[in-house]
């Protein structure tokens, strides 16, 4: 009798350990992400927070930077007749994601295909010396651009579980809206012709897949308001805990 109730308890002990162990409680509900394209792609760093408040729905809040101010996909494109001296760039943005994850399994790492919301704001800071002509004659003349966006849309994933408590995120895309405002100003005063190759710089590097925005300077302080599609896209690694 005692060994037949000692087996029994062994048994419904071993039982509840197993349960508990498949139990959507004992998922590792945060994730801490490092998006690896930015680095590839220009100078700046994003890194992400996701925090799961239902098995399938967690939220998602990151932070991104320029690491070198020289250098970054925001640079204004020099035209044949125009060059940019001594730039320098500020580019910080933020960002927060709601997901959705379908046919989620009750494990301990979250993964599969996802759908969800994205919201970004990007406050970009641009100063730079001016070069005009062909003759490379240079004008003592400084401009500051300031670039704030709003980008919000829809989004599409897939995370894989890795190994152990590391994740790799494919952000697909997210198709979004960006209404952007854009504060420009010259220390000295700018003739139409520079004027001219300016805006052709500004639209040319704001514009997305060549749809370009009305970006005309008609004098040299001046504030513009334009909006593009967008996508959003991360490649991202994660530790899961």
């Amino acid at each position: 009798m005692k060994k037949t109730l000692f087996l029994l308890l062994l048994c419904m002990g071993t039982s509840i350990i197993a349960n508990s162990q498949s139990s959507p409680s004992t998922q590792r509900k945060n994730v801490l992400k490092a998006n690896i394209l930015p680095p590839l792609l220009s100078a700046t760093s994003e890194i992400s927070y996701e925090r799961f408040v239902k098995p399938n729905l967690s939220i998602v809040a990151g932070v991104g930077a320029n690491l070198r101010g020289n250098r970054s996909e925001f640079q204004l494109i020099p035209g044949a007749d125009i060059a940019f001296l001594n730039s320098d760039i500020k580019n910080r943005y933020f960002l927060t994601e709601v997901r959705h994850y379908f046919n989620f399994c009750e494990c301990s790492a979250p993964h599969g295909f996802y759908a969800g919301g994205f919201v970004r704001y990007n406050s970009i800071d641009y100063s730079s010396n001016l070069q005009f002509g062909n003759n490379g004659a240079n004008v003592s003349t400084k401009i500051n651009v300031a670039l704030r966006a709003l980008n919000f849309g829809g989004l599409l994933g897939y995370q894989i579980h890795i190994k152990n408590h590391w994740l790799l995120d494919f952000e697909f895309g997210g198709l979004g809206y960006a209404p952007n405002r854009i504060r420009f100003n010259s220390d000295t005063t700018l003739s139409s012709d520079a004027l001219e190759s300016l805006s052709d710089a500004l639209n040319r590097n704001f514009g997305i897949g060549g749809n370009y925005r009305d970006i005309q300077l008609n004098s040299s302080s001046a504030e513009l308001n334009f909006w593009y599609w967008t996508i959003r896209y991360a490649v991202s690694i994660g530790y899961n805990f």
